[in-house]
């Protein structure tokens, strides 16, 4: 019985931990050139993470990209996985590719978490046209309060 109580009580504290995740953030991703490659300027991304393990996120660096739909996993500690994909066209709506990124994800505290990226781009047929890392650093997003202003405006019936 000891044993199973304490399974019981270290699964929980495993979900509680893996909860901590659960949200929408804001992300800043700054790509790691290549030796000898001019760095290119961070990206601004957003992400939400629901319980159960989906994700879904947005670039808004990649105008012609689909949403991007992922799966996070706890792996134990301040420790998570994350992975998406999203589908990449051109200005046109032609279908040119997609976009695989590969996360490991440090909780730093309550609302935020850092961590590294490995990103594929693959053309429409499938080959690889690009395989880079970056480093990313996150905050949680919030709710902020309505702006006094507007507090006192009814809403239509």
């Amino acid at each position: 019985m000891q044993t199973s109580k304490f399974n019981d009580e270290s699964e929980q504290l495993g979900q509680a931990q893996a909860r901590r995740l659960e949200g929408s953030w804001a992300l800043i991703v700054t790509p790691v050139p290549p030796p000898g490659v001019p760095p290119l300027p961070p990206r601004h991304v957003y992400a939400t993470f629901s319980r159960g393990g989906a994700a879904i996120g947005s670039d808004r660096g990649l105008p012609f990209g689909s949403p991007q739909h992922g799966v996070w996993k706890h792996l134990g500690g301040n420790e998570f996985a994350y992975t998406f994909i999203q589908d990449l066209f051109d200005a046109t709506g032609n279908f040119q590719g997609t976009l695989k990124v590969r996360f490991k994800i440090t909780l730093t505290g309550k609302d935020e978490f850092v961590g590294v990226a490995n990103s594929q781009i693959r053309d429409a047929d499938g080959n690889i046209t690009l395989d880079g890392c970056s480093t990313f650093r996150a905050e949680r997003i919030k709710i902020e309060p309505l702006a006094p202003r507007c507090q006192s405006i009814t809403p239509p019936q």
